[in-house]
């Protein structure tokens, strides 16, 4: 909130000191705060998915998951299988080059009322530029052909200690958007 306060001094009239004294304090509301509590929780849940899809590429990219956030924004399964993932790669020399574009992020169910509180996640994820690389010549990995680049995405996420993480996803490729 941003706060607006008089400050007066011992010099100048009595005029501008009555003015002085009988102006108001203003709050200006923040963005959240005008939403209502469960739009403003789907909004952060949403933020922090984002922020996952963000930090993972950076992970696979050197390969490694210290240096970047993803332990911010990612547990259990999630957080399971980028590690497996990381472990992979460095064993087979390889890196992911590029990035995943993610797109049309939406909440598809919510309980916010539950101890833990939780939200389904569906998107659209497209990793056609997101490329298996060897890590020493540069050169694009030879794997499997997948006819679907670009597929939807389901996700569950909880609230733990005040922020939302990724528990799980599940990639549907027979599901192109």
């Amino acid at each position: 909130m941003a706060l607006t306060a008089a400050c007066t001094s011992s010099s100048g009239t009595d005029n501008e000191k009555d003015k002085a004294a009988t102006q108001t304090t203003t709050a200006v509301p923040s963005k959240s705060a005008s939403l209502d509590p469960t739009e403003a929780a789907k909004a952060d849940a949403l933020t922090s998915y984002k922020a996952y899809w963000t930090e993972l590429p950076k992970a696979f990219a050197v390969p490694a998951i210290e240096g970047t956030d993803l332990k911010r924004y990612a547990v259990a399964d999630a957080l399971n299988n980028a590690m497996e993932t990381v472990a992979n790669l460095k064993t087979n020399g390889r890196v992911m080059t590029g990035e995943p574009v993610l797109s049309n992020a939406t909440v598809t169910g919510a309980e916010l009322e539950k101890k833990t509180p939780n939200v389904s996640v569906s998107a659209c994820l497209d990793v056609s530029k997101w490329k298996i690389t060897d890590k020493k010549t540069g050169q694009p990995a030879p794997v499997a052909s997948s006819a679907v680049s670009k597929y939807v995405i389901t996700s569950l996420m909880e609230r733990w200690d005040g922020s939302w993480k990724v528990l799980k996803y599940e990639l549907h490729a027979d599901q192109p958007c």
